[in-house]
């Protein structure tokens, strides 16, 4: 995942300027677009945001790991079935 993220929300857990909060909030609003334009999945960026705001949320870290997890399981599955399709689709032609 892009550092940016991080380092926005850096910001926001150590500055207590109100200003400087909203405008760090409005930097995150545009990198989580710009994510999502090229194709990362909403939930992750969703998940990831929730445990950079309180990284000190057990629970958050969890919910994103299990996710990545899974997520990497079907590309995985994704990936292989294509394959297959495709080397099947060449032996009968």
């Amino acid at each position: 995942m892009d550092a940016k993220l991080y380092n926005y929300y850096w910001f926001i857990r150590c500055y207590r300027d109100k200003a400087v909060i909203r405008k760090y909030y409005r930097l995150v609003a545009k990198e989580k677009k710009r994510l999502e334009s090229l194709g990362v999945d909403k939930e992750e960026i969703r998940l990831l945001c929730r445990f950079l705001a309180n990284t000190r949320n057990a629970q958050a870290e969890k919910r994103l790991e299990s996710y990545r997890k899974n997520l990497f399981k079907a590309s995985t599955f994704r990936l292989a079935h294509f394959l297959l399709f495709n080397i099947i689709y060449i032996i009968r032609n």
